[in-house]
């Protein structure tokens, strides 16, 4: 596929999860987003720029901090910002605003920030050194800009599992776009690559206990792995979710089954 084929993908799979997003089994997202403020030293009166802001986790998490500031939220997904929206009204925040846009064109002068973050998206991106340098460059001078992606090992061990079946069923597996910022030496490397300074990049871990099966076809279905097993025909999707997740039963112990999930925090300064 060539990069507009790649961007209406990824666009049609966040429209076809935006429903299932917020499903618990993909907790790491609501739990990461709330250190977002304490990496990016909100003060309270900031305006932040929240880039792929998805159902805006992240948004609202900064707009916690912000009693006396306001975030902006933009996303290419229309169905993602209308969910995004509804939890925000449900909320009673009046802090945020939602904008459908192309984080590869954001269209606010420069400068305009007082700082930004970006949530597991940057690495959708084929050149991330220029999408983080434009992003840096809506945000004034001084100005912090904290991106959040994945250790190397997240997802696992599920994630060989699922690549391993879907090759059973003649799907080859896409190269992993987020391990190319899955480690602190990636990520630091490609921030002082983008001209920030003072960077600063932290790994933290945050695996936790699946349930059960069934909650990591939660993960499969209402994210970004639903593009590839929707290739499937309705008869083999029916035969490949039982199969693998036979296979995920395997793992588990007398705790439930472990997946792993490293969350690296990267910053620089604008």
């Amino acid at each position: 596929m060539n990069e507009q084929e790649i961007k209406e993908f990824f666009k049609n799979t966040f429209n076809t999860v935006a429903d299932g997003y917020d499903n618990s089994a993909l907790r790491f997202f609501p739990e990461s987003a709330a250190r977002l403020p304490a990496y990016l030293g909100l003060q309270g009166d900031e305006h932040v720029l929240d880039v792929a802001t998805g159902t805006g986790v992240g948004a609202m998490a900064l707009a916690a901090s912000l009693p006396h500031g306001r975030v902006t939220g933009i996303d290419f997904s229309e169905k993602m910002l209308t969910r995004a929206g509804r939890k925000i009204a449900a909320r009673g925040l009046v802090n945020v605003e939602l904008h459908e846009m192309d984080m590869q064109s954001i269209a606010f002068p420069d400068r305009h920030f007082d700082a930004a973050s970006c949530c597991f998206a940057l690495f959708f991106i084929e050149d991330m050194q220029e999408q983080l340098r434009h992003i840096a460059s809506k945000v004034r001078e001084g100005g912090k800009v904290a991106i959040t992606s994945f250790y190397e090992t997240s997802f696992s061990p599920q994630v060989d599992v699922f690549f391993s079946c879907l090759e059973r069923y003649g799907i080859e597996p896409p190269s992993m776009t987020w391990k190319r910022v899955a480690t602190t030496e990636k990520c630091t490397s490609l921030f002082e690559g983008a001209g920030l300074q003072n960077v600063s990049v932290d790994r933290l871990d945050s695996g936790y206990l699946l349930n059960s099966p069934e909650e990591w076809w939660q993960i499969v279905w209402n994210g970004g792995f639903r593009g590839l097993v929707e290739q499937l025909s309705e008869d083999d999707l029916t035969r490949f979710r039982e199969e693998h997740l036979a296979e995920i039963g395997e793992l588990a112990n007398g705790d439930g089954i472990r997946m792993e999930m490293g969350i690296i925090y990267s910053v620089g300064v604008a």
